[in-house]
């Protein structure tokens, strides 16, 4: 298995999407982002057109590739993939969002997730869990999970009208119907609640509001990139 979890840095991309940005959805020049690309591949040692990218729509569709893995549609509308095939890189892109790993050994299983606060209240890392116990018989202690840099509880604020009573006790009030949100650690709590201790977890806390020379934040920003998050199985 390979993953990485990386930062804005190191790409060629120009301002406002400096530099390592891989979403070509937000304004910045194709080549560019096809430059970023070939360099990541490079510097990890895989084939860039083996990198497969979704369309995130902020819901809870899961992807599932089989191997062999037959012609994708296009354009990809999920925001969750799930694959036994060798050699194939899973990639999540975020400026806010949280990724999330999911790595079976045994059964030589893996699962990249986009979890936003939409995919979050409809619990798409329990479901992605679910379909890899359906899919391929895993284990829930067979799992190890990776969760990726995101938004922190401090800068984290949504209104009321989007907050889910579940999230109350990884959240704080701020009265006017306004909420401080921690997202990782709503995620680790859906996880748990399928069965998953939180020693399989690991989890790279840095607030990508807060570490702006690291990350992209759409909230901070704007108009920004997406870093990616990528995990493949070795042959």
């Amino acid at each position: 298995m390979r993953h990485a979890f990386l930062t804005r840095q190191g790409g060629v991309s120009l301002s406002p999407y400096r530099s390592l940005n891989l979403s070509d959805k937000n304004g910045d020049r194709e080549e560019f982002v096809s430059t970023n690309k070939k360099i990541i591949a490079k510097t990890f040692g895989f084939d860039s057109s083996r990198l497969i990218l979704l369309d995130q729509v902020h819901r809870d569709r899961i992807l599932l590739l089989k191997k062999p893995i037959p012609p994708l549609p296009s354009p990809l509308e999920f925001d969750a993939l799930i694959t036994n095939s060798p050699n194939t890189f899973l990639g999540i892109l975020t400026a806010d969002c949280l990724p999330i790993f999911v790595v079976d050994q045994q059964k030589k299983v893996i699962a990249a997730i986009h979890a936003g606060r939409q995919g979050t209240a409809l619990h798409i890392a329990a479901k992605a869990l679910r379909k890899m116990k359906e899919e391929f018989g895993c284990l829930w202690e067979d799992l190890l999970i990776a969760m990726g840099p995101s938004i922190g509880p401090f800068c984290y604020e949504i209104d009321e009208k989007v907050f889910q009573q579940e999230w109350k006790s990884f959240s704080v009030s701020r009265g006017s119907g306004k909420w401080m949100v921690d997202l990782a650690r709503i995620n680790i709590g859906q996880m748990k609640g399928e069965g998953i201790e939180e020693e399989q977890i690991s989890w790279v806390n840095l607030c990508t509001h807060c570490h702006g020379n690291l990350f992209f934040s759409y909230r901070k920003e704007g108009r920004t990139g997406r870093q990616l998050s990528f995990i493949g199985i070795l042959e």
